[in-house]
């Protein structure tokens, strides 16, 4: 019996090593259970806490970064809207 790492997603299996069988074997799969409704609260925290820093950091003065390029849209990380 061997125990074998990787991710389901998806309803797909990835392994986190290369495995070859020489023929078809009996398998279990045991996987921890995290499910997307607490990925998505943790998320959605880390995010408010992005936006309240972000808010407490509005009036701040910038300097200029000539090589930056600041105009740039946001990326919506929120499953919002």
């Amino acid at each position: 019996m061997k125990a074998v790492n990787g991710y389901l997603e998806n309803g797909r299996f990835t392994s986190l090593e290369n495995i070859k069988f020489s023929k078809r074997v009996s398998a279990v799969l045991v996987f921890n259970e995290i499910t997307v409704d607490d990925e998505k609260t943790e998320r959605m925290a880390w995010l408010k806490k992005f936006h309240a820093a972000a808010k407490e950091a509005a009036g701040e003065e910038m300097p200029d970064f000539p090589r930056a390029r600041l105009n740039r849209e946001l990326v919506d990380l929120s499953d919002e809207g």
